[in-house]
């Protein structure tokens, strides 16, 4: 099932660097190039896992990668269905953790030496968190798509939930508790496919993070359709089904009381803003009722027609 190349770079770094990766061939050499051209005057591991890609993203990674003592290469042979990131998180020695894939890239070379710094001197909070843009893959378009209100603020598990503030998993360095037994940090049972959500709630039960101004990097967005990117091979409805079903499996995974709701609105306005038309969202109803009820659904429904009167 898998094939592990070096399986030690660091003893004991202070960092794992986290890339998750399938499929990645076209991007997979600027997001790593990006991370090792980082100036880091402290102690690192990159460990690059790949769920059995089915392109060149694995011979690319030997080829380049695989004699660079920094680097520990996880090629699996088989697909994990979804593990692919809790069992790299669980191979991570370093005492902060950053989470990365594929197709991402760092933008400059002091962005993580940044958060290790401003992180080793605020011992009180559990993560920092710096911020990125997001690229079409379509038009090469760079964008600026957060809320600056959230910046240079601590966000905790509260402001997360009821959201009052958003940061991104992949722009954040957390401490490393993955090893404390504190939760079950098997986040795919509740969903294989959908992790951010989880692994998120993990960072926030442990303490607050700070969020800095500083644009860190890069995500991809506007996906041409591949067999590499989630959001590229899920219809709206497997995605809004597929949220669901995490909100409804969280409470028995974590066994923390948090409030769901405003989360499955945020989940439900994002499903029916992919409609095309009022037709289809008149087609769509029933389904909503199911999946929401009748309130609820009339609501949007009401807020759907207001939207075209304007």
């Amino acid at each position: 099932m898998l094939l592990l190349i070096k399986e030690k770079a660091e003893d004991s770094p202070l960092v794992s660097i986290c890339l998750i990766t399938y499929n990645h061939e076209k991007y997979i050499r600027q997001s790593v190039d990006s991370i090792l051209s980082q100036q880091m005057n402290f102690s690192y591991e990159l460990i690059i896992a790949d769920d059995a890609s089915t392109d060149g993203t694995q011979q690319i990674l030997r080829e380049n990668y695989g004699q660079n003592s920094k680097v520990r290469l996880i090629l699996r042979e088989k697909n994990t269905e979804g593990k692919n990131t809790y069992l790299a998180l669980q191979e991570a020695r370093g005492k902060y953790i950053y989470n990365c894939e594929g197709d991402d890239f760092w933008i400059g070379n002091d962005g993580l030496s940044t958060l290790v710094d401003w992180l080793e001197s605020h011992e009180d909070y559990v993560g920092v968190c710096g911020r990125r843009l997001t690229q079409s893959e379509k038009t090469e378009a760079l964008s600026v798509t957060y809320d600056k209100r959230t910046d240079n603020r601590e966000i905790s598990l509260y402001d997360f939930w009821e959201n009052k503030a958003t940061f991104d998993l992949c722009a954040i360095l957390y401490r490393n508790f993955y090893h404390d037994g504190k939760w079950n940090y098997r986040y795919y049972v509740a969903c294989p496919r959908v992790g951010d959500l989880t692994i998120v709630t993990y960072i926030l039960l442990h303490g607050k993070i700070f969020q800095l101004d500083k644009v860190v990097g890069v995500y991809r967005t506007d996906r041409i359709r591949n067999a590499g990117a989630y959001n590229t091979i899920t219809s709206p409805r497997e995605k809004f089904e597929e949220h669901l079903a995490l909100i409804s499996n969280l409470p028995d995974l974590l066994s923390v009381k948090l409030n769901y709701s405003g989360k499955r609105r945020i989940y439900a306005e994002w499903y029916i803003s992919s409609f095309a038309s009022t037709y289809e969202f008149i087609r769509q109803i029933p389904y909503l009722v199911r999946r929401l009820g009748i309130r609820i659904t009339f609501y949007y429904l009401k807020k759907w027609v207001d939207d075209i009167r304007k």
